[in-house]
């Protein structure tokens, strides 16, 4: 499985479609084994969007994301996991074990968003 992580300071980054720096981690067996970072800055939303497919990104661990980008992204069959905040190595390893998302990883104002996330997680 692949996993791309918009990044800012080392925090995922408030807005999945104005992110320009991503970490890409390839996870095997539950583990991180190749991570790289990079810089999409000038790209388009649509170009972006088919960078990741052609990456062969699985799933994208963001923080909002607008309709439009989001649904660009699953048109490409990537999964996404949005309206996440925090430290991005911290967040990659609750979804790597598997774990539900702490309070302290969902963004502010996000009513029920945990529930309709841990929803969309299941068989990951």
């Amino acid at each position: 499985m692949k996993v791309a992580i918009p990044y800012w300071n080392n925090r995922i980054s408030p807005v999945l479609d104005t992110a320009e720096n991503f970490k890409m981690v390839d996870v095997e067996k539950g583990k991180p084994v190749k991570d790289e970072f990079i810089n999409l800055g000038e790209k388009s939303l649509s170009d972006k969007a088919e960078y990741f497919k052609k990456r062969h990104i699985s799933i994208i661990l963001c923080g909002a994301v607008s309709e439009y980008f989001h649904n660009l992204i699953l048109a490409r069959g990537i999964k996404v996991v949005p309206w996440l905040t925090g430290d991005i190595e911290s967040v990659l390893e609750a979804f790597i074990c598997n774990n539900p998302f702490e309070p302290g990883f969902i963004m502010p104002g996000c009513k029920g968003c945990r529930r309709r996330r841990h929803r969309r997680r299941r068989g990951f």
